[in-house]
């Protein structure tokens, strides 16, 4: 099926055997991708219709687990006044799925983490385009950070730190 929209298109969403979702894979990055460039619904493209078909692929693939870590969220989660929370909340469980679907093999929690956070700040850039007025000072962070190549430090002193996965 196909949504009409430039780079968007929702594949199969029937999986039954392993090479089902291995022959998935590639519309799923593709599609991850195009959400962090897109972020804003229009009359033009269904970014909910992207986001339930990722989310149905990252929810029975008996191959890939993702542990969504609130201490990257946390503050974002935590500010009611943020209305687009939700959004980066799937956001960054989608870049951190596209790192590890891309490194099955070898992958690290840091890297990993480090993907899901790039893609926010790829969304907060976007997001602003459209209206400068939205901020929230822990995705400025993030950005300033990844700006001066120092995001993968910062994800993995903050990784080293927990005893325990924090998780939503």
């Amino acid at each position: 099926m196909s949504l009409g929209a430039v780079g968007q298109t929702v594949g199969n969403t029937e999986w039954h055997t392993l090479e089902d979702y291995k022959a998935e894979e590639p519309n799923i990055i593709k599609n991850i991708r195009w959400l962090e460039n897109n972020p804003i619904a229009t009359e033009k493209n269904d970014t909910k219709a992207i986001s339930e078909y990722i989310l149905k692929w990252l929810s029975s693939t008996p191959y890939i687990e993702v542990v969504l870590d609130g201490i990257f969220l946390e503050s974002i989660m935590s500010n009611k006044k943020f209305k687009y929370a939700e959004k980066f909340k799937v956001t960054y469980l989608f870049g951190k799925s596209l790192y590890v679907i891309q490194h099955q093999n070898d992958w690290s929690e840091a890297q990993a983490s480090t993907r899901g956070i790039e893609g926010m700040v790829t969304v907060y850039e976007e997001l602003k385009q459209v209206d400068p007025s939205i901020t929230n000072s822990t995705l400025e962070k993030y950005q300033r950070l990844h700006k001066k190549g120092k995001l993968e430090n910062y994800v993995a002193g903050k990784i080293g730190t927990l005893a325990e996965p924090l998780s939503y």
